[in-house]
């Protein structure tokens, strides 16, 4: 991640990107090659928390990706600059036209901006966005306004990511961001009931404000194939919600390791077992199906 010391010249782009989902990545492309085509830097700007966290607290927003997923996501996409603004209520306060002139080009000299088709910044109280075109054109930016990424029939966007995995439709959030979507944590200690079974797992932590699929069991990289159960475990009376994982083929002990788990497929919803063979019974099978799916 860079800092914000301003260079000569620099093509910008602003946004959240949680996710950094097909749309984003198409964002990213156009400021590519626009920043190519003007000999310029090409710069994601972005911020520190979602702005309704600060502007609606209440809301809970949760997010697809962590800063620091975020940021190795945007490198992966061939942009290495990221200039990550606190998000203040003073920020907030900014107009559009404010926020571009004070902050895009007089602290990080932009000369080209990028926006996604329904990017509309600035505070909505001072709504100047309609008048940012000729803003730009006054302050020497050459403004560009990205096409929408469609499929199915509608626009991608970070909503309809998070509907998806509130669903259980892993799949179709993979779809629409690109990549599987993951949760990256460190292995806890658990209660060892999965190695009794003859299937040890590993207790992920949970990063805090992180968008979580619906409960259930998956098919899942870690890297390795793997299986998941994410939710209570009513067999043995929790009704706490885990990410428990079960590396197959695998016995490492991986206490205090970081793993990032690989979300590829729902196998089942969360059941109660009659008993605790009942329930390896089934795990040997929701690993045989995992396997099929993984190859």
């Amino acid at each position: 991640m860079s800092d914000s010391s301003k260079p000569a010249h620099r093509a910008v782009t602003v946004g959240m990107f949680d996710g950094v989902h097909l749309g984003h990545r198409h964002i990213l492309a156009t400021l590519r090659a626009t920043a190519a085509e003007l000999g310029l830097e090409p710069v994601v700007v972005t911020f520190d928390r979602h702005p309704r966290e600060v502007l609606s607290p209440d809301t809970g927003i949760l997010r697809l990706t962590t800063n620091a997923e975020r940021a190795a996501l945007i490198h992966e996409c061939g942009v290495e600059q990221i200039v990550e603004l606190p998000f203040t209520r003073q920020l907030a306060s900014l107009s559009a036209c404010e926020f571009l002139r004070e902050v895009l080009v007089g602290q990080l000299g932009a000369r080209a901006l990028v926006l996604g088709y329904d990017n509309m910044f600035g505070n909505k109280q001072r709504d100047d966005f309609a008048s940012l075109p000729v803003e730009a054109a006054r302050l020497g930016v050459d403004l560009r306004v990205d096409e929408a990424v469609v499929m199915d029939g509608r626009d991608i966007s970070s909503t309809r990511i998070r509907k998806a995995l509130a669903a259980g439709r892993v799949e179709e959030a993979s779809g629409l961001l690109g990549a599987h979507y993951s949760i990256t944590g460190q292995v806890e200690q658990g209660f060892h009931i999965g190695r009794t079974l003859g299937f040890p797992t590993a207790n992920i932590s949970i990063p805090t404000g992180k968008t979580l699929p619906a409960d259930g069991v998956y098919a899942v990289l870690c890297p390795t194939p793997a299986i998941c159960n994410l939710g209570p475990r009513p067999t043995f009376g929790s009704a706490s919600r885990t990410l428990e994982v079960h590396l197959l083929g695998r016995h490492d002990d991986l206490y205090g390791q970081t793993l990032a788990v690989q979300f590829v497929a729902r196998l089942r919803d969360i059941q109660t077992f009659p008993s605790a063979e009942a329930l390896a019974v089934q795990l040997e099978k929701d690993s045989a199906h995992a396997l099929k799916i993984l190859g």
